[in-house]
């Protein structure tokens, strides 16, 4: 028979045991969502009137003289959306609202892209012909200028030009500082891992543009810190326990429509 003192002190020492772990829990849960709040509160976020502004040009972009445009099929289209809703729908704490993106993919050999608020993507069909060469090193590009894009992550330039939306300026109106690139590939980095993808591609993108200074002068301005670059993601790799800093495949396990992407630009031109 148990005895009354007994039988309350084994209640009362479970019920403590209980509220313990509760109160843990709660407070782990409380820890968690201010990381949440936080991380929702990193960027460099534009004024809404100038990113407004901004997204605008996009329109004029496309009908400036010389910018041809490489009509993509419904069946690429769908593709290039449910690489982004899979970036994204993976990180809902970090991307709030659910624009249907637009992308562009303009005919000219040089490389480059960039982005602009509203899910405005713009690929040149010379970077993905030289230079992505699987759906992953795709995805690191991608998801970049989606964190950008999302977060308007643009640094505020003091004007605006209207009437003169070639694609040089477009590049310099959407390119930001060696600093915000760095934060940018850490959180590119973390997107890219909750979405399924091998994250250790960002790296391997940022040796591609080191390794061809010269094609990738314009988007980066100064060329010098791309080096710098690449040293400082080695460094956050390596606190993130990632000993395999550079993969040496890089093309595989791309998907069928991937390909077949590439094979549509690649008939166009």
């Amino acid at each position: 028979m148990v005895r009354p003192k007994k039988f309350l002190g084994h209640f009362f020492m479970k019920t403590k045991l209980v509220l313990f772990i509760t109160l843990i829990f709660a407070i782990s849960c409380s820890t968690e969502k201010k990381k949440s709040i936080n991380y929702l509160e990193l960027g460099n976020l534009l004024p809404r009137d100038y990113s407004e502004q901004l997204a605008s040009m996009g329109e004029d972009y496309l009908l400036k003289d010389g910018i041809k445009e490489i009509p993509l099929s419904k069946k690429s289209q769908i593709y290039l959306e449910q690489i982004f809703n899979r970036i994204v729908t993976n990180n809902e704490i970090f991307f709030e609202n659910k624009e249907k993106p637009q992308f562009h993919i303009i005919k000219d050999k040089s490389p480059f892209f960039f982005s602009l608020p509203g899910a405005q993507f713009y690929f040149s069909s010379g970077l993905f012909q030289k230079y992505l060469k699987s759906e992953e090193l795709f995805a690191s590009v991608l998801s970049v200028e989606i964190i950008k894009s999302k977060r308007n992550i643009y640094e505020k330039k003091p004007v605006i030009p209207l009437g003169n939306c070639s694609t040089e300026k477009m590049i310099q109106l959407t390119r930001v500082s060696a600093s915000h690139r760095h934060q940018l590939n850490e959180w590119s980095y973390l997107v890219l891992k909750r979405s399924g993808f091998d994250p250790s591609v960002t790296l391997n993108w940022i040796q591609v543009q080191n390794r061809n200074v010269l094609d990738f002068a314009l988007l980066h301005g100064d060329t010098s810190s791309i080096s710098r670059e690449e040293h400082l993601f080695k460094n956050f790799m390596a606190k993130e326990g990632v000993t395999a800093l550079e993969r040496k495949t890089i093309e595989a396990n791309s998907s069928q429509d991937f390909y077949q992407l590439m094979n549509h630009i690649a008939g166009s031109e």
